[in-house]
């Protein structure tokens, strides 16, 4: 079940948190591992008597967020006596360092001492998802796989039926991005069984919404948007994951040349996404769907906000996709020089930001530019019409804004 790359067991803590502070994290990280591997009646005499005073001291010296002057201090009582050491304290104690480390970006830390609690509490089924998940963000396929099977195990000889869907749910998230679409849906399918027969609405609306992203990975057309339209009225209208579920079937019909109903939704989602990365994508999408469907005002508009986003420098991480879309946008209006003008900024953005997809895509969209390609005209498909004017009147009600 601790299948992974890393070489130095918990190695990962000493190559993000750097200094002191990622030593102390680390010893205690191994603490916790030698004491959930000792068998309970043995844990008398585990560590050395002066251990606790020596961490205690140690730590003294030490400048500790707030978050972690707790939990460490529990790592501290684990030094002093093992064996009366509560699991619950101390899986608590793991789990809050773990979520410490994940909002700070040091997904490899956050991921051992998830695994830490996992390991000290075996038969936890959440606790076991956890791990998986943080795995999974990780690229640790092998790890994530493994242990979205232990929680689902766990899950299911504990009746506990929301953590079941989720492994579920998180092991067919995995199989999508290892390209395993099959399988994938298999386990999207047993997420739904188990979220319909246990009526839970918004893990129904999650596996629609994951059935929907493995048809459009196939190819599907039409069968994707009775997913989509299923999982809109799982979650109901003011759902806050809406916004995402609008997004995927904006980009998918934008794909598919639905540009009208791609831009009806786009213009619905703007005020939805106040992050800047998701705002530039956003603009994006309007300004690709605005051009494909011939409405040069949507267009230009969008274009423009998006240029005064960029300006400021927020939306970084998103502004070489965000540029392509004027590019292709501009391109189906037939405005050539504007296309080709976006269209090298896109490449310039993501060469400096070493993004080699979009390279590639770039070069490609400047290739089709410069050839003056034909643009097909918008397709046409009543289902996603209807669909649009539904999921625009969902979006209207309150509480949908996504945080920023």
């Amino acid at each position: 079940m601790t299948r992974g790359s890393e070489s130095l067991p918990g190695g990962p803590v000493l190559d993000e948190v750097a200094g002191d502070l990622g030593v102390a994290l680390w010893s205690a990280l191994r603490n916790v591992t030698t004491w959930a591997a000792t068998p309970p009646a043995r844990r008398a005499g585990l560590f050395a008597a002066p251990s606790a005073a020596r961490r205690e001291e140690e730590l003294s010296r030490l400048e500790v967020d707030a978050e972690l002057v707790a939990p460490l201090s529990v790592m501290v009582r684990l030094l002093e006596n093992p064996v009366g050491m509560e699991l619950s304290r101390l899986v608590n104690a793991c789990r809050r360092i773990a979520l410490w480390a994940e909002q700070r970006g040091h997904l490899g830390t956050a991921l051992e001492w998830a695994q830490a609690a996992a390991v000290a509490a075996p038969q936890s089924a959440g606790l076991a998802y956890a791990v998986g998940r943080l795995a999974r963000r990780r690229a640790e396929y092998d790890r994530a796989e493994s242990w979205f099977a232990r929680a689902i195990v766990q899950a299911r000889r504990a009746q506990d039926w929301r953590t079941y869907a989720l492994g579920y749910s998180g092991l067919g998230n995995l199989l999508v991005q290892k390209g395993n679409f099959p399988s994938a849906k298999r386990a999207h399918g047993r997420c739904l069984k188990a979220a319909l027969r246990h009526g839970m609405t918004t893990l129904q609306g999650d596996a629609y919404h994951d059935l929907f992203v493995t048809e459009i990975e196939t190819g599907a057309g039409p069968a994707a948007d009775a997913l989509a339209e299923r999982s809109m009225h799982a979650y109901g209208a003011g759902h806050p994951k809406l916004p995402r579920l609008a997004f995927d079937v904006a980009y998918h019909w934008m794909l598919e040349g639905l540009f009208p109903e791609a831009l009806r939704l786009a213009l619905a989602l703007e005020p939805h996404f106040p992050a800047p990365a998701e705002r530039a994508l956003a603009l994006s999408m309007i300004t690709r769907s605005g051009g494909g469907a011939g409405d040069r005002t949507a267009f230009h508009g969008a274009r423009e906000r998006l240029d005064a986003l960029l300006a400021t420098g927020a939306g970084a991480d998103s502004a070489a996709r965000a540029l392509l879309g004027v590019a292709y946008g501009a391109a189906s209006l037939g405005e050539w020089t504007l296309a080709e003008d976006y269209g090298q900024q896109a490449l310039r953005v993501a060469a400096e930001r070493r993004e080699g997809k979009i390279v590639v895509a770039a070069e490609a969209a400047l290739d089709f530019v410069r050839a003056r390609a034909r643009v097909a005209a918008p397709s046409d498909r009543p289902t996603a019409a209807r669909l649009a004017d539904e999921m625009v009147a969902a979006l209207s009600a309150p509480g949908t804004l996504v945080p920023a």
